[in-house]
């Protein structure tokens, strides 16, 4: 039975539009930044609903993931909360020139017995140190 379940689910995603796929996976990660934005803001959906000039639940669709945003509704979104929500690799490339990765010294706590004492001591669980590992440098 498990079996038919999963050869139903397995036909039933083979008929997702690879386009489709595209617009849920895009307008998820523009809902988010979105999020990110309000958040920081301090603001509520109420508050976003109200420099937008539109109702909590217009703005409610407007984020779920699956309405079709026009650029002019990202143009007001991005002029409303004073930032970027939408940009291009080759903005990007110009904007931030070069990308830098770091990684961090992970610690993990340890009781260490010394004698009658029990004492915590913070112990290195790898050797990575916090460094520019790899620069890009843009085109």
């Amino acid at each position: 039975m498990n079996k038919d379940k999963n050869k139903v689910v397995e036909r039933l995603l083979s008929k997702i539009q690879p386009e489709n796929r595209i617009f849920v996976k895009k307008n998820l990660a523009i809902s988010t930044q979105v999020e990110a934005l309000r958040k920081d803001k301090g603001w509520s959906q109420k508050e976003l609903a109200k420099q937008l000039g539109k109702t909590e639940s217009e703005v409610s669709r407007m984020l779920s993931g699956l309405h079709n945003l026009t650029l002019k509704s990202l143009a007001k979104l991005e002029a409303v909360l004073g930032s970027e929500i939408v940009v291009t690799p080759l903005e990007a490339c110009k904007k931030y020139k070069n990308t830098e990765y770091v990684t961090l010294k992970v610690y993990v706590p340890v009781k260490i017995q010394e004698e009658e004492a029990v004492q915590v001591d913070y112990v290195e669980e790898s050797n990575i140190e916090y460094q520019k590992t790899y620069t890009r440098q843009a085109v």
